[in-house]
């Protein structure tokens, strides 16, 4: 039996209601999610509850998905590769560069990259594989909106 395709799993996926790993893949994350998640909790003015509620979230998936893929060497040189790519199909990596380092990420180890939003990651087709998450539950009443408890403005 073959072993799953390897996935990493961008941070739109990460604050769904739902976490829904493809079926079939082994799912692993990108430190620079972490890192995405970890600005959540420092939003000035956040409320006390909000902010141990994006903390619980962070967590329980950090729990799941252990030490986050690095952003090394290989991942750089992936991430100039991705901007070649973004930069010949006349789009800009300024405003998306987090989101293009994770598939730099994935392709550096080989994965693909699932994401709630591949328009975000157009353009990559031949280097990366891109997939659509699939759609989510919302969140179960009383947990409040997990894409808001993690936005960041960013």
């Amino acid at each position: 039996m073959a072993a799953p395709l390897t996935a990493v799993l961008d941070t739109s996926v990460l604050v769904a209601g739902d976490l829904a790993v493809p079926p079939g893949m082994a799912a692993r994350v990108a430190s620079l999610s972490w890192a995405e998640l970890r600005s959540g909790l420092s939003v000035p003015g956040l409320a006390p509850v909000k902010r141990v509620a994006r903390q619980a979230r962070l967590d329980r998936l950090q729990k799941t998905f252990g030490a986050g893929l690095p952003f090394d060497d290989q991942a750089a040189q992936s991430f100039g590769f991705i901007c070649e790519l973004v930069y010949a199909a006349g789009r800009q990596v300024r405003g998306r560069a987090v989101d293009l380092m994770i598939a730099a990420v994935a392709h550096a180890n080989s994965a693909a990259v699932v994401t709630a939003n591949p328009a975000d990651l157009a353009g990559l087709d031949g280097l990366v594989e891109v997939i659509q998450s699939a759609p989510t539950a919302p969140p179960k009443p009383g947990a409040g909106d997990l894409r808001a408890q993690f936005d960041h403005g960013g």
